[in-house]
């Protein structure tokens, strides 16, 4: 065979095994493809199937959601809040005791018209030229513009409101407490604290013109408020049943009724006093506190006052506090002989020293009569206080007088009747405080203090008959069941055995 023959053959067979295997690959691949569609298909018909059978839902999703507007309101509401934050109030508070009216004033940033329009209302129609100690002014400004102007009496019975508008006072009134009262109910358990079991329940929801604390002011009210109410829960109607500090646990229960302020104008809500409480302890035990009006004996005219009671119309007092001031420490003992600190030999001290800073007020330690209230010699600035059974307390060196009250007034348990000074011989500020007991001098840290009188008579049973109505209302008005102490019953063997 020519060699041009056999290379011929050799091309062709080597074409022909090329073009098998490419059909042969071109075959694998058209398979696979296949496949691939067959199980795509199927994936397809199964999700088809199963939305075709599917249960259709029986919820009703209601109408389309409002997207626009929920967002135009939400706008609004945005705009109202910092419309409201920058409708910024700055309040300034002026307290000069025994001071004239003018510095006062001038404390508040008023000055030429408004300082002689200001001066001259209050002149007029408070009658004051000199403040008393614990009489209050207070200046609110709205945006930098003088907007309000009100003057506290000593006794915060109200306020004397002078509005201005555009720098002049346009419209002024006195505001008393009583005008604007309601009452309320308060729930709350304590976790922690008292006050923050107050902080988180006790709160109005109306404190503030716009409902929140906004502002500094706001915030500052709110504290005030709280604090109020505690000072009035802890420190005056169970002070003698609950120690605070050692037997509140997380658990326990707190319900209230309170009288509030609504002042109008403003639409701003204070706290005003507490009408009745109960505190149950989650370890057991249920602390009470009810209300009575009455005049007091020997307070012939005066207002009706409101005092607090057991259920069994025992008082929730002792006659006396244990001691003038809210904090100090004692300074110099009752004693048969003392080094006098500035007349420097020894003599009796008849009483107990308590100091304190400059200003700190003095309160009544029991209900009672002023007799004395003026100077007296090395006393300096004294105060007498007439109560029940014989008793009288005497409070020296005051730097003032509270306002309001005078030689006959008849003041309570707790109440502000003067201030802590450096009058007579004295060496630094203190009240000198002395107690006599049928015209003798006792020692009042070591004197046993009676209880305050319980109700008798036909006041005891008024006050039993008002009880289950004023339950009753309670109840109503904080939508729930009151807690009521655990009443052990007595059988008829025990009770026969008694009579015998």
């Amino acid at each position: 065979m020519p060699a041009g023959t056999s290379d011929q053959v050799l091309e062709t067979m080597e074409t022909g095994c090329s073009q098998g295997a490419t059909d042969r690959r071109r075959r694998k691949n058209l398979l696979r493809y296949k496949r691939n569609l067959w199980a795509v298909l199927l994936i397809v018909a199964a999700a088809a199937v199963t939305f075709i059978a599917r249960t259709p839902s029986d919820r009703n999703l209601g109408e389309p959601w409002r997207f626009g507007y929920y967002i135009s309101a939400m706008e609004d509401a945005q705009t109202e809040i910092r419309a409201a934050m920058a409708d910024t109030i700055d309040v300034l508070t002026s307290v000069i005791g025994d001071g004239f009216l003018g510095g006062a004033v001038r404390e508040l940033g008023l000055g030429g018209g408004q300082y002689l329009s200001t001066c001259g209302i209050l002149m007029d129609s408070l009658g004051w030229s000199v403040q008393q100690r614990g009489d209050t002014l207070s200046a609110i400004y709205c945006r930098g513009a003088l907007s309000e102007v009100r003057a506290f009496p000593g006794n915060r019975r109200g306020f004397y409101s002078i509005q201005f508008e555009n720098g002049s006072p346009v419209a002024w009134e006195y505001i008393p407490q009583e005008r604007w009262i309601r009452q309320r109910t308060i729930c709350c358990e304590v976790s922690s604290t008292v006050w923050d079991a107050l902080w988180d329940s006790a709160l109005p929801p109306d404190l503030s013109q716009s409902g929140m604390l906004l502002s500094s002011r706001d915030s500052s009210r709110a504290v005030g408020y709280v604090s109020e109410l505690q000072h009035e829960l802890t420190d005056r109607l169970f002070c003698y049943d609950i120690d605070f500090y050692y037997d509140v646990q997380p658990g326990d229960s707190l319900w209230l009724i309170i009288e509030e302020n609504r002042y109008p104008g403003d639409g701003e809500t204070g706290f005003r006093r507490i009408l009745a409480a109960k505190y149950k302890f989650a370890y057991g035990g249920l602390a009470e506190a009810f209300p009575f009006f009455h005049r007091p004996d020997e307070a012939e005219g005066a207002e009706i006052l409101l005092d607090h009671y057991h259920r069994d119309g025992a008082s929730l007092r002792t006659m006396f506090l244990k001691m003038p001031v809210p904090f100090g420490r004692v300074s110099s003992p009752y004693s048969d002989a003392r080094m006098h600190p500035v007349l420097g030999y020894t003599r009796a001290h008849r009483g107990i020293d308590y100091a304190a800073p400059l200003g700190t007020e003095i309160y009544a330690v029991g209900d009672g009569t002023i007799t004395v209230r003026g100077w007296a010699g090395g006393y300096g600035n004294m105060i007498r206080v007439r109560h029940a059974n014989g008793y009288e307390t005497g409070y020296g060196h005051c730097n003032g007088f509270a306002a309001g009250q005078s030689v006959g007034s008849y003041v309570r348990q707790g109440e502000i009747i003067g201030y802590v000074g450096s009058t007579g011989l004295s060496t630094g500020p203190h009240v000198h405080f002395e107690m006599k007991r049928n015209g003798e001098y006792v020692n009042p840290a070591e004197e046993i203090v009676p209880p305050a009188n319980p109700l008798e008579g036909p006041e005891l049973e008024r006050f039993l008959a008002e009880l289950p109505v004023l339950e009753a209302q309670w109840s109503m008005m904080s939508g729930m069941e009151l807690p009521v102490p655990e009443v052990i019953p007595v059988s008829a063997d025990s009770t026969e055995a008694l009579e015998e």
